[in-house]
């Protein structure tokens, strides 16, 4: 008599615990396509360069993590302190980048632009008056555009630069600590030195950020 209730309640059960298993997994492969997607926007070397960064940084936690506990771990749980701001300001510059790459393409933008006041330079050989004066503020107008253009490009180029060399730092400052861990060498000065290596990538990062902050790029709204 009670049997059939109680069968009814399990295979509801199974079905609601299927019901949020997949909805999970949705959630999951939306989020990893999400991520694909971005990434895709950006140029190669940069995309390549923020994942090799948010590689590092993982691994120089992780092998803190490893170490047994006891004073050194302690010592170099100081030192790695900065990581986790540091892979925040990661986060941040990546969906800057993404939504600065996405809407502004300066190459393209700053032919166009050349092109357009190369033409206006040629027309105002052959016009006087009213229309003259029309066409040299209008080319006045282009060449302002020209020279935020060629900023904008300038800034794409430098943060391009740093972020490799800060993904390359970042690689050697996990080498090194490797290096320190396995010869059991805990120099206070080598530690120190590691640990004005991250204070550095960290500010490295931070300046990249805060440029991103006055351009309205390093938003964090998706």
């Amino acid at each position: 008599m009670y049997l059939l209730p109680v069968l009814m309640v399990l295979v509801a059960l199974v079905g609601v615990a299927l019901i949020l298993t997949a909805i999970i997994f949705i959630k999951r492969l939306v989020q990893k396509l999400a991520r694909t997607v971005q990434a895709s926007s950006l140029p190669a070397p940069i995309a390549r360069s923020l994942k090799e960064s948010r590689h590092y940084g993982k691994l120089i936690i992780q092998t803190v993590q490893e170490y047994p506990p006891g004073p050194i771990r302690d010592r170099l749980n100081l030192t790695i302190q900065p990581v986790d701001k540091w892979l925040a300001n990661l986060t941040r510059l990546e969906r800057g980048l993404v939504k600065l790459y996405s809407q502004r393409n300066p190459t393209r933008e700053l032919r166009k632009a050349t092109n357009e006041i190369e033409n206006l330079r040629r027309r105002l050989l052959t016009v006087r008056g009213k229309e003259a004066a029309g066409l040299t503020a209008l080319k006045f107008s282009k060449e302002q555009h020209l020279a935020a253009l060629q900023e904008l490009q300038l800034f794409q180029t430098q943060a391009e630069l740093k972020i490799q060399k800060i993904a390359s730092d970042l690689g050697a400052t996990h080498a090194e600590m490797l290096l320190v861990i396995a010869k059991g060498d805990f120099n206070e000065n080598r530690l120190r030195r590691l640990d004005a290596n991250l204070q550095e990538h960290l500010s490295s990062m931070r300046d990249i950020v805060t440029t991103m902050d006055e351009m309205g790029y390093s938003s964090l709204t998706s």
